[in-house]
């Protein structure tokens, strides 16, 4: 399989997490001087809250962006059997977004949701959460979030096809949401999109049906728009795996 990773995206987004980081922390502190001030008592207040928020937000991207290995990275391990006729692009372009994981295989594309949870997550209806207690939740803040992964997997698809429409290139763009920490527990009912486990994912992928009208040449040009014209890196090993726990029959 063919890995392509923008490294210089990867790079400003490990700096402006600690730049956030360190400014919610520096607000935080601040604090305690400025609710020595009677006149500013509620400003401090203020100033705490928006610094909880922002040390916070600071240390979840940092979590994600530092990680060893991160989830690019993850990826790249399960599915580096794959053979050379599937591309994986990290962290592509596609108009103001940025798309985490595409894979490009002989059926179109597909985008990859990944998230890095462990616990019970459930999702009924489109609606998805983690079970657990409020305190752990709290706990969690500054980690990584559930989110809405049917959303987001909507919404990076539309990005997707709205901007190959753009260069009048005309493939199958899927979705599918992977879970890849080894202690994560799914309860899935009807959704959007196939949930699967990292370690279903080779499977899934290789099941999906080819495009006999999508030419290898046509899938290196579709690798060549997610490139966006950057530098990219292209590694030939992939990178230590993190141990995938089994579903339970």
């Amino acid at each position: 399989m063919k890995i392509i990773r923008h490294d210089a995206y990867i790079a400003k987004r490990k700096r402006n997490s600690k730049l956030f980081a360190l400014l919610g922390f520096l607000m935080l502190t601040g604090t305690l001087f400025l609710a020595l001030l009677p006149n500013l008592l509620l400003p401090s207040y203020v100033m705490m809250l928006a610094g909880f928020v922002l040390f916070n937000i600071g240390m979840q991207q940092v979590g994600k962006w530092t990680r060893n290995p991160r989830n690019d990275q993850v990826l790249d391990y399960q599915l580096k059997a794959l053979p050379d006729r599937y591309a994986l692009v990290h962290y592509a372009p596609v108009g103001k977004r940025r798309l985490e994981h595409v894979l490009v295989h002989p059926g179109g594309a597909l985008v990859i949701t990944v998230k890095e949870l462990d616990g019970v997550i459930e999702e009924r209806k489109s609606r998805w959460r983690r079970k657990g207690s409020g305190l752990r939740r709290f706990l969690s803040f500054s980690g990584p979030q559930l989110g809405n992964p049917s959303i987001e997997t909507e919404a990076s698809i539309g990005a997707l096809e709205t901007f190959l429409a753009g260069k009048q290139f005309d493939v199958d763009v899927e979705g599918a949401v992977t879970f890849i920490h080894p202690q994560v527990e799914l309860n899935i009912e009807e959704p959007d999109f196939p949930v699967l486990h990292g370690e279903e994912l080779p499977a899934f992928i290789t099941s999906l049906p080819a495009e006999e009208a999508l030419t290898a040449k046509e899938r290196e040009q579709l690798v060549e728009l997610l490139k966006g014209g950057e530098i990219v890196e292209a590694p030939t090993r992939a990178v230590r795996r993190r141990p995938v726990k089994r579903r339970a029959a």
